[in-house]
């Protein structure tokens, strides 16, 4: 029942996802869920799991990268 109504809640909604103390707050459309950092973090790795998975069920087996850096020392041009 709670996974149906996610997918439903899912399909191409704007999601706001807002930190408050020690709380994460997740918005779609008019509902929100609060969860504690703990809960937040098992679900995103969950989340995160499961889209890997369905990834490569859909036959994409593209991979992505991205990284995060200081760039301090980069010329202006």
């Amino acid at each position: 029942m709670f996974l149906r109504k996610i997918r439903e809640l899912l399909t191409r909604e704007k999601i706001v996802i807002e930190t408050d103390g020690e709380l994460v707050n997740v918005f779609i459309r008019n509902s929100k869920l609060s969860l504690n950092y703990e809960a937040a973090l098992w679900l995103g790795q969950k989340l995160r799991v499961h889209a890997k998975e369905a990834k490569r069920n859909a036959g994409d087996v593209s991979r992505h990268w991205s990284a995060m850096g200081i760039f301090d020392d980069l010329e202006r041009g």
